[in-house]
């Protein structure tokens, strides 16, 4: 369903859609506003987005660095390390080992280097952050952590060759619904999930003609079951998708 479907269907159910929009309780304007809400709550909520090929989101190019234009202010640990005849990196060429994530990524499922076809194991940020060796070791990188909060993501060892990293995530929309052509990444048979969270936000209006608190409290019930309801789905692609599923999940 594209955005005007998606507004068409909600106006239809609150006896609205012939009506001129100019008279309409809630016009076009504001009603794609609530559809965009209700698009980012259920990629928020679910998780139902994936990606592993916007090359933004899930393209991290690990990109060797001359230690000689490394600069204290710009490079901290680094140009020290590098200039530091006891460290295990001193005057060598090396990748990064931190990478800045893309604002819209939520989760990441996977973790591999291009070049080699190798997974990297996912190990928790307390490790990164209490590890030094992972900002002086050399070698391919074989374990990733992340800091979603700050957006981003460190390997475990310090390439001496540029490689390139491919993540699989789950993220929010890139772009909001604005033209009426426009159609949710979220897929095809989740759409009819709009509905109910569209309905809440419209009868949920501030406005003596448009409140109806009955109906909202209705509305959002049967949202909160229709969130559940792509959770479960959610679960089962997931498994499908797993090693042992893994031809179920690609019929």
């Amino acid at each position: 369903m594209n955005l005007q479907q998606l507004r068409n269907e909600a106006w239809a159910i609150a006896r609205e859609l012939k009506t001129p929009d100019a008279q309409k309780l809630w016009p076009a304007d504001e009603m794609n506003m609530y559809i965009n809400r209700i698009y980012r709550d259920i990629a928020r909520k679910t998780k139902c987005i994936r990606d592993a090929r916007t090359p933004a989101i899930a393209i991290i190019n690990l990109a060797v660095v001359d230690y000689t234009t490394l600069t204290l202010a710009a490079n901290g640990l680094d140009y020290i390390y590098a200039n530091d005849p006891g460290s295990m990196i001193y005057q060598a060429n090396v990748c990064p080992y931190v990478f800045p994530l893309h604002k819209a990524i939520i989760d990441i499922d996977d973790v591999k280097i291009i070049e080699k076809q190798y997974k990297l194991y996912k190990v928790s940020s307390q490790k990164w952050m209490t590890n030094v060796v992972w900002e002086q070791t050399m070698g391919l990188p074989t374990e990733y952590a992340t800091d979603l909060q700050n957006r981003s993501l460190a390997v475990n060892f310090r390439s001496d060759e540029n490689l390139t990293l491919q993540l699989a995530v789950k993220r929010m929309p890139l772009v909001d619904l604005e033209k009426d052509e426009d159609e949710p990444e979220i897929r095809e048979d989740y759409h009819d999930f709009f509905r109910n969270g569209v309905l809440e936000q419209m009868y949920s209006k501030q406005d003596s003609e448009a409140f109806d608190m009955e109906k909202s409290g209705s509305y959002r019930a049967k949202y909160k079951k229709d969130i559940t309801s792509i959770n479960r789905a959610e679960i089962k692609l997931n498994e499908m998708l797993s090693p042992n599923y893994a031809m179920d999940g690609h019929r």
